[in-house]
């Protein structure tokens, strides 16, 4: 019974270290690191806004900015496949949000965005250009 336990606790241990997700870099985003341009297709025409990736202190954040809202600081970055993903809570006009912008690279200077708003309520597709 000792046993069985002790081989439990290794292998908790073990699966721990496995899942613990780690920050990612700038090197970790490949062609998609550096300033861009997004163009997002919505109901009322093109909706442009800029999105910039930084190091600091070490961990790698994001900023968006738009005229509409002003600067969304995110950190909240992870990387599936060669995709990107940005996940932040947002207040429009009084209104809550939660977002999730995946950039998906289409060569070295453009990449496919979709802004997904409170999990497929409202989603947004669009392009990115690096600047």
């Amino acid at each position: 019974m000792a046993r069985l336990f002790g081989t439990l606790a290794v292998v908790l241990a073990l699966s721990s270290h496995l899942f613990a997700s780690q920050a990612l870099t700038s090197a970790d985003l490949g062609s998609l690191a550096g300033d861009w341009t997004l163009t997002l297709d919505t109901p009322q025409g093109p909706f442009d806004q800029s999105l910039s990736f930084k190091d600091e202190d070490g961990k790698l954040v994001a900023e968006l900015h738009n005229d509409m809202a002003g600067t969304q600081k995110v950190t909240d970055i992870t990387k599936d496949g060669t995709n990107i993903i940005l996940k932040f809570a947002g207040n429009f006009q009084g209104n809550p949000f939660d977002a999730a912008v995946t950039l998906t690279p289409d060569g070295t200077d453009k990449c496919k965005v979709t802004f997904d708003v409170n999990s497929g309520q409202f989603t947004m597709s669009g392009t990115g250009t690096k600047k």
